[in-house]
């Protein structure tokens, strides 16, 4: 990688758009090392690290807010590295925890999708009124829960 570099080949390296390079801009993730008298923007290597970071870590499920606040924690001169590490280490926490919370609800509710399947494919050939599988798919159809 070059030293210094026009958008077009921070572009190329990070298999990105312009337009990717200065919505980053602007959200303040990276920034240009110059800016020429004639106004064109050089990156340093480092901004082609950065894109592709975020672009994995957008690929997580992170926030462009919590992105930056990743990159500016790695940029930081903070030279307690233990505590930089202990933040950044906070923040992934605290996201695996919400990850772990979606997952607990989403498998609830194919359990529960999963028993009313049971229930619909032992109802087909069911004509009693009294059926306990019919009664609870008729009281989900009043509730407008399933459809017909």
């Amino acid at each position: 990688m070059e030293e210094n570099m026009l958008i077009g080949e921070v572009c190329r390296q990070a298999g990105c758009t312009p337009r990717t390079v200065r919505h980053y801009e602007t959200e303040k993730i990276i920034v240009p090392i110059i800016v020429t008298q004639s106004g064109r923007k050089l990156y340093s290597k480092d901004s082609v690290l950065i894109i592709l970071t975020v672009r994995l870590l957008k690929r997580l499920g992170y926030s462009l807010k919590d992105i930056r606040k990743i990159i500016n924690l790695t940029k930081s001169r903070d030279t307690k590295h233990r505590r930089l590490t202990k933040r950044i280490r906070k923040m992934l926490s605290e996201s695996l925890s919400s990850i772990d919370s979606e997952l607990e609800l989403l498998t609830g509710s194919r359990h529960k999708i999963a028993d009313l399947l049971v229930k619909t494919e032992k109802c087909q050939s069911c004509s009693a009124a009294d059926c306990k599988e019919c009664c609870e798919l008729k009281g989900l159809r009043t509730l407008g829960l399933l459809g017909g």
